[in-house]
């Protein structure tokens, strides 16, 4: 029996929009992990392979033939300037980084580099900006980044007196450092 005042066709409408609104939602909320492509196995990257570590928080990548500027993402390491502090989180970058890598785009920056997670490949795969991080080679980006893990992994390496945790500075805020004039 139908209600006064509320026509019976105009259910089936509504329940379609929702279901369709529901969806488009899930898309957005979702991302890629929705939408089936050309993945790898690990993940949902691009493998690529290394062509050289910038500094402690930025790599140039070969994927597919193409060259890609790479930040990664949640991360700020010390500037090569900020000596020895630079130097010291390339150097561990360029130890840890295998030739070959997974890389997953979060957004591209204002300098036209792609944000991204990145990840070593084979059995032992493991995101090369939280390595950093739990290293004590940079700081979480908080200005972009609260991912608990890393916020997690920072106040470890922090505990702990990790590299740039084990002395104050300017190296445990590379953002201030080139801003500060």
């Amino acid at each position: 029996m139908a209600r006064p005042g509320i026509p019976q066709r105009a259910t089936l409408p509504a329940v379609l929009v929702t279901v369709v609104l529901l969806g488009a939602w899930l898309a957005v909320d979702r991302g890629a992990a929705l939408i089936a492509s050309h993945r790898s196995a690990g993940g949902a990257g691009r493998i690529c392979e290394v062509g050289q570590v910038l500094d402690g928080d930025s790599l140039r990548l070969s994927c597919d033939g193409e060259a890609i500027e790479v930040r990664l993402h949640c991360i700020d390491a010390p500037e090569r300037q900020q000596r020895p502090w630079g130097g010291r989180a390339r150097s561990h970058l360029r130890r840890i980084v295998p030739p070959r890598v997974e890389m997953e785009p979060v957004e591209i920056d204002r300098f036209g580099r792609t944000v991204a997670r990145v990840y070593s490949t084979g059995p032992e795969r493991r995101m090369l900006n939280l390595e950093q991080v739990r290293g004590g080679y940079a700081a979480v980006y908080d200005r972009y980044c609260n991912e608990d893990r890393f916020l997690r992994a920072e106040r470890e390496a922090r505990r702990k007196g990790l590299g740039i945790w084990s002395a104050p500075g300017p190296q445990q805020t590379p953002w201030a450092f080139r801003h500060r004039k």
